[in-house]
């Protein structure tokens, strides 16, 4: 009984000690999993800085096939998306390596072209000859020499007004054009500025912050005799008629039933003294070739939209993920949008799997990137056949098609199952973004205009 004893005390022992060496354990297993992670996240921010760290912001899938003789103009043609043209297929990611030529051989000359593009200004040169009969001594050889410059020209242009009654009317003035000279008289009404020229003293105002002593300085050592008052008059009845300009561009582009893009990006604004962060917007409507920007304040915020838009019944906006645009379409946001379609752009979900590939390293996501691509590559396919909306709309509703969504939502569904852990946070990123977006990604497959 005594020896049993005893040994229940070394088991009760024993196994305390194991629970506290299990709970040790336990506790150095965690700390290590997130010294992992932080080491994956250091590990691509490093990679990140490392291809960001010249300036190089192209985004390129890393290849396995080596082939150096691709159509690398073609594989930029058929991209249609963003500014940074993705390369997939041409462009390895593996480091430049230095060349030397065998020593005691010939160069090869066979690759060098036969001419040379040389500089020159499209028109005929003004030639500026020597006075031979200056040249103190026996002439050798005579050249021109080229010289580029770039002038600014002020020029005054008189229209000849007549004055003239018709019967039974009263007398009025009117310009009657001469053949081979302007058809109409190009100032603005109040104004002795042509379109041109209030857009030259607007920008040298307004964008390069030009004082009007500086401006008014500028165009008197072009010979023009004007006082200060009158450019600030003259810009007040600029700013008259932008106004009514922007009037007419928002009824075109905002019209009944059209389709438009919209973005926001950061600008530097000059405050005085200093230059502060804010946010210019533009809206395109691609059918009537109409792209109006607009500011407020600098903001980025969901009022600067929804006062542009005003009371216009669109058919559809596409934008990117920035949640500024979520009341489209939502009839609890908003009711005067909810008949609106709102369009995610899929460039920008494409891009985020091209970086998860690069800087996460990530194999799967190549893979996504492949099929989104595919979807540009079909659309490109129908500008070419030039196909109407009609036909279009058959071709995206096309069994074809709908293969290539399906693999791309099991595809996504299988990622989206798995141990997330140790995942990049770059494929994290792409996976969510396509996830919440996919009704509005694909919303275009439902619509052929």
């Amino acid at each position: 009984m005594a020896q049993m004893k005893e040994l229940k005390d070394q088991m009760s022992s024993m196994q305390s000690k194991h629970v506290d060496l299990e709970n040790r354990l336990s506790e150095e297993h965690k700390l290590r999993k997130s010294a992992e992670r932080k080491i994956k996240s250091l590990q691509e921010k490093l990679d990140y800085a490392n291809q960001e760290r010249f300036g190089d912001r192209r985004q390129k899938i890393q290849s396995k096939a080596k082939t150096s003789d691709s159509d690398r103009r073609k594989e930029k043609d058929d991209y249609d998306g963003t500014d940074d043209t993705l390369r997939t297929d041409s462009v390895g990611h593996v480091p430049s390596q230095e060349l030397k030529e065998p020593s005691g051989k010939d160069r090869d000359l066979s690759n060098r072209p036969d001419g040379y593009k040389r500089m020159g200004v499209v028109g005929e040169a003004i030639e500026h000859p020597s006075d031979l009969t200056k040249v103190p001594g026996r002439i050798i050889e005579r050249r021109m020499v080229r010289v580029f410059s770039f002038r600014t020209f002020l020029t005054e242009e008189c229209f000849e007004m007549v004055h003239y009654a018709e019967p039974g009317k009263k007398p009025k003035w009117g310009y009657f054009p001469s053949e081979g000279h302007p058809d109409v008289v190009t100032s603005f009404e109040g104004t002795r500025a042509t379109p041109e020229f209030l857009q030259a003293i607007a920008y040298e105002v307004y964008v390069k912050n030009v004082t009007f002593g500086l401006l008014h300085q500028w165009l008197t050592d072009m010979g023009m005799t004007i006082s200060k008052n009158t450019l600030r008059n003259w810009l007040k009845k600029g700013k008259t008629y932008l106004d009514e300009l922007v009037c007419v561009l928002k009824s075109i582009a905002l019209e009944k039933d059209s389709i438009v893009n919209c973005d926001e990006t950061w600008c530097k604004v000059r405050k005085y003294d200093h230059y502060k962060k804010c946010y210019i917007w533009v809206l395109v409507n691609k059918a009537r070739k109409t792209a109006i920007f607009f500011y407020e304040n600098g903001s980025r915020g969901r009022d600067v939209l929804t006062d542009f838009l005003g009371d216009a019944e669109l058919k559809s906006i596409m934008s990117d993920g920035y949640n500024a645009y979520v009341f489209i379409g939502n009839e609890l946001k908003s009711a005067r949008f909810k008949d609106t379609v709102h369009q995610v752009c899929m460039s920008h979900a494409k891009n985020k799997f091209v970086k998860a590939s690069n800087q996460g390293g990530e194999p799967t996501a190549e893979r996504f990137s492949e099929i989104l691509k595919e979807f540009f590559m079909r659309e490109r396919k129908y500008d070419d056949a030039g196909l109407t909306p009609k036909e279009r709309f058959r071709e995206r509703q096309s069994l074809a098609t709908k293969e290539l969504l399906i693999e791309l939502r099991s595809l996504l569904d299988s990622e989206l199952s798995k141990d997330s852990e140790f995942r990049s946070r770059y494929y994290k990123e792409a996976l969510n973004y396509l996830n919440r977006f996919w009704k509005e990604i694909f919303a275009y497959l439902d619509d052929g205009e």
